[in-house]
This record gives structure tokens, C-alpha cells and sequence, in this order.
């Protein structure tokens, strides 16, 4: 089965996405995908599966498992206890490239990554030692999960109880071709979501024909570019809404809209309600 890549969105406040999930609150399922940025992935009890590429195995007792970017894998969350967690933290190679690196006291993490290339699966002791920074992550401000983040890679890195996850990167249903150009598209949109975005645009600069680009882009993502470029949009919108004043004309300009009135019915198209509604629920 070919994976879907899995588009991450990250604020422009935040340095990485990290999301907490409950048994009320699941993690969407995006079952058999892939995405270009790091993924570690905390699960606090219960039994499950991991199947990433081409390795599978069962977890007891929850789970801590660090990917590399575009390792296919599966949701790891499982629905057995009520009160499980499941804490996922995203980040992309700028992290590292214009973060990480400008800091020598973080060699043992740049080299930790480095070297996990095919993933790695934690010892149940270091997930119970980490435990409590990943439970006290839906607590805190962005700075403390910053800081709290850096404690939990460093761990990760300088800890003996870790194993690959994958033997292989053979039998991989991957599009090679694709893996970079996905990429550069979701980094482009990412940088440029409030400017006129054309798929010609796009198709140019990978050396594509529109047609080609519309097609590649579909079968990768299991969606048309379109409805990945307005959803995308939708987010920021809800962004902008939950952390400033600003008002609705000028969040839909800020977005990338220039319809106000098709600005309103993709907005509820994708959150459920209007961008009016919206706010007076964030009030």
C-alpha cells in the first residue's frame, strides 16, 4: 500500500508542533503516511502496534519511539485505557540546520539524530523516566515546552535503552521522485500561504507540467493541491483568530483570500462553522 503524506502545520510562534491527546481527545488517524518532518511519539499505557516501513511489532505498556522524516508508519495511539495519553512532538530539518547546530553544547543530540536514520524504539524504563516531561507538556506556556523539549531529546540521545525500529528501507512502496517535491511544496505553501499561489506556479519550479504536478501531488496526498492550499490557509485563519484581535477582513486577506464571501464557506467547510461563530466561541 503507497502512503499519503501527511501535511504538519506549525505556527509561526512555535519552533515545532507538539500535540497531547486523551481518549476523548484521539490524534486524527491518518493511517498508512508519511511526512518531512521528525516525529516523536509517547504513548502512556495500553497495547498496540507499530508498523513503520517495512517493520512491525507489538508494544505492551505504552510507548516511545522517535522517526526520522518520511519513515511510513501508522497511528501508534491506542484506545485501550481511559487514562492513556498520547503526546506527538513535530519538528522540521530547519530546527536542526538553524537551531540546534548553532549550539555546541547540543553535539550529543545532532549526533544521536544523526545516526538514527532508521528510527528508534525506547526501553520501557525510558519512557517511565520521561514520563512526567511528557505529561507536563499540555501544561505549559511555549517557552517551557521549548525547554522541556530540549530535556527530552537530550535524554533520548544519551540513553543506552533505545533500539532501531527498521531493519530495512527495502520493499518500500515509495515514489522516490515524490519525497522531495511533496516536501517542497509544503515547505513553499508553508512560507507563502499569504501570497496568490498557482499550481503553475508550483508545477514550474519542480520541473513539471501543471497536469503532472496535479496528479503527482493527488496521488501522494489523497487530496487535489486546491483543497490542500485552502485548508491550509483555514488553519492559519484559525491561527490568527485564536491569538490576535484582528478582525475578519483583514484575517482573509492575511490568508491569502481575496473573496470574502468564498473565504466563508471554505472556513466552514473545514472547521464546522463560520469564521464569525468561530470567534465568539474562542470568546
Amino acid at each position: 500500500m503507497k502512503p499519503s503524506y501527511e501535511p504538519i502545520y506549525l505556527e509561526q510562534s512555535k519552533s515545532l508542533k507538539i500535540e497531547s491527546y486523551t481518549k476523548d481527545s484521539l490524534c486524527n488517524e491518518v493511517n498508512w503516511h508519511l511526512h518531512p518532518e521528525y516525529e516523536i511519539v509517547f504513548v502512556r499505557n495500553g497495547n498496540g502496534l507499530v508498523q513503520v516501513a517495512s517493520s512491525t511489532e507489538n508494544y505492551e505498556d505504552g510507548l516511545l519511539i522517535f522517526l526520522e522524516p518520511n519513515m511510513p508508519h501508522m497511528p501508534f495511539g491506542n484506545k485501550d485505557l481511559k487514562d492513556n495519553v498520547e503526546v506527538v512532538i513535530q519538528f522540521n530539518e530547519s530546527f536542526i540546520t538553524e537551531k540546534l547546530k548553532l549550539f555546541p553544547e547540543f553535539s550529543s543530540i545532532l549526533e544521536f539524530i544523526r545516526k538514527s536514520s532508521k528510527g528508534c524504539i525506547f526501553s520501557k524504563e525510558v519512557k517511565e523516566e520521561l514520563s512526567d516531561s511528557f505529561l507536563k507538556l499540555s501544561n505549559q506556556n511555549n517557552t517551557e515546552k521549548l525547554l522541556n523539549f530540549i530535556h527530552i531529546l537530550y535524554h533520548l540521545s544519551i540513553s543506552k535503552g533505545k533500539k532501531p525500529i527498521v531493519k530495512s528501507h527495502h520493499h518500500l512502496e515509495i515514489d522516490k521522485t515524490s519525497l522531495p517535491r511533496i516536501s517542497k511544496v509544503f515547505d513553499y505553501v508553508n512560507k507563502n500561504y499569504a501570497k496568490k499561489i498557482q499550481s503553475e506556479m508550483i508545477a514550474e519550479q519542480l520541473g513539471l507540467t501543471p497536469n503532472s504536478f496535479c496528479r503527482i501531488f493527488k496521488s501522494s496526498t489523497n487530496k487535489s493541491f486546491i483543497s490542500f492550499l485552502n485548508e491550509f490557509r483555514i488553519k492559519k485563519a484559525q491561527e490568527h483568530f485564536e491569538n490576535k484581535n484582528t478582525s475578519i477582513s483583514e484575517v482573509l486577506y492575511q490568508c491569502g483570500f481575496n473573496d470574502p464571501s468564498y473565504f466563508c464557506r471554505q472556513f466552514k467547510k473545514y472547521t464546522g462553522v463560520s469564521p464569525s461563530n468561530y470567534i465568539k466561541e474562542l470568546e
